[in-house]
């Protein structure tokens, strides 16, 4: 199962809402990761079910603004701020259907976004690659 070019604008256009990134602390925007071959790859190797379940979600969020903000368009098309208006919206909804979906979105992201190097460094600094052992002597009774 493969999402069609659309989908996968729709697809991006919501993982950039969720993951902009931060010149100012260092973490990169989701869109330098190469959101479009990340999708494919992930849905060539996710059960169908679960491919399913994300090109819903995809839907959902997509088809949000004509429900939410009341506007014949995709989250592809709304300006950065309403498309986050939408999404914190959508994420307090009282359906946890709705939730879910769009937490799915928010958890496939999170596959990709802490996979940069940048954003896994600035997460979690290095540690040293030999971590010393200390080891107790166990007595013989």
């Amino acid at each position: 199962m493969k999402l069609a070019p659309f989908e996968s604008r729709w697809a991006e256009a919501a993982m950039q809402t969720i993951y902009p990134g931060s010149l100012d602390i260092g973490l990169s925007d989701i869109r330098a990761m190469d959101v479009g071959k990340f999708l494919c790859e992930l849905m060539m190797h996710l059960p169908w079910k679960a491919a399913l379940g994300l090109r819903i979600a995809v839907w959902v969020v997509a088809l949000a603004p004509w429900f939410v903000l009341r506007r014949l368009t995709t989250i592809a098309q709304l300006a950065p701020e309403d498309r986050e208006r939408m999404v914190a919206i959508l994420v307090a909804s009282p359906s946890y259907a709705i939730r879910s979906l769009v937490l799915i979105l928010k958890a496939m992201g999170a596959l990709l976004y802490a996979a940069d190097d940048g954003v896994r460094t600035r997460m979690a600094p290095p540690r040293p690659s030999m971590i010393p052992l200390r080891v107790k002597r166990v007595h013989a009774a």
